[in-house]
């Protein structure tokens, strides 16, 4: 068996119906198609059957839970929910999230408070939970979905950038706690993703009109391509799985369509 199979493997992915990018599904799959048992989890049943539907498809098991991970009760619900249909919980893949575009001055306490609980709350409520069951077993793989916004400034999207900056210090302090309990956390940090050409659910059309032209702005990098969903979740079926055994705490950057031209 090679050391990046994850045959039998029971994987949570929050945000598994896909965020803006489809990044969500996409990391769902690619575990299913490593051979994991998948769990997808978010707020709306639609686009997780969708994503259910397709590993099925594929051959692959998996199914949905519905929850808030904003809301530590229904975290904790969740967890229960996926230790009575799959028995065990092996991998976490804390992938919702999400923000707003907006200057500074603009940011409403609203506003900056939901970044942080869907974002940076979310991600703790889901990793403590999970943490519980992998200390009973002595062994699991938690990835946080950081960003390069979490490493660099964002002009338009500050409270989304403090999230993912705390996020990937989060990463390292959860790594710390739990490497005696033989888990390892770690974390993948998108660049700019390619967007969509058809409509993305819930998406303002100027915040997609935004990241177009992001996209087209970054054009002259490195590599001359944009990053692409598979990129990421390529990256995170390495974290979760053996072939990884030997690193916690760190923050890898899928970034050669952003920025390797420009740092090193």
């Amino acid at each position: 068996m090679s050391q990046f199979e994850l045959t039998d493997k029971v994987a949570i992915v929050t945000g598994g119906g896909g965020a803006s990018h489809g990044i969500g599904s996409c990391i769902a799959q690619t575990l299913a198609s490593a051979g994991a048992k998948v769990v997808v989890v978010g707020r709306n049943q639609a686009p997780l059957d969708q994503v259910v539907s397709e590993i099925k498809s594929q051959g692959g098991e998996a199914i949905s839970v519905i929850a808030d991970v904003t809301d530590p009760t229904a975290v904790d619900n969740m967890v229960e929910q996926v230790k009575a249909a799959m028995g065990r919980i092996d991998i976490l893949v804390n992938s919702a999230g999400g923000s707003s575009f907006g200057n500074p001055e603009d940011i409403t306490p609203e506003d900056w408070s939901a970044c942080l609980a869907f974002n940076l709350n979310g991600t703790f409520f889901c990793s403590a939970a999970v943490a519980k069951e992998m200390i009973a077993q002595q062994s699991g793989k938690i990835i946080n979905i950081g960003s390069s916004s979490g490493i660099k400034g964002e002009e338009d999207a500050v409270h989304y950038s403090a999230a993912k900056a705390a996020i990937i210090n989060l990463t390292r302090s959860l790594a710390i706690s739990w490497a005696i309990h033989n888990i390892n956390v770690n974390c993948v940090s998108p660049g700019s993703v390619e967007v969509p050409d058809h409509d993305v659910p819930d998406m303002p059309e100027d915040e997609h009109a935004k990241r177009q032209k992001l996209q087209s702005v970054q054009g002259g990098n490195a590599l001359g391509l944009p990053g692409k969903p598979q990129d990421i979740a390529n990256s995170v079926v390495f974290y979760a799985s053996a072939g990884s055994d030997g690193l916690t705490g760190e923050n890898l950057v899928v970034r050669g369509s952003e920025w390797a031209s420009a740092y090193a």
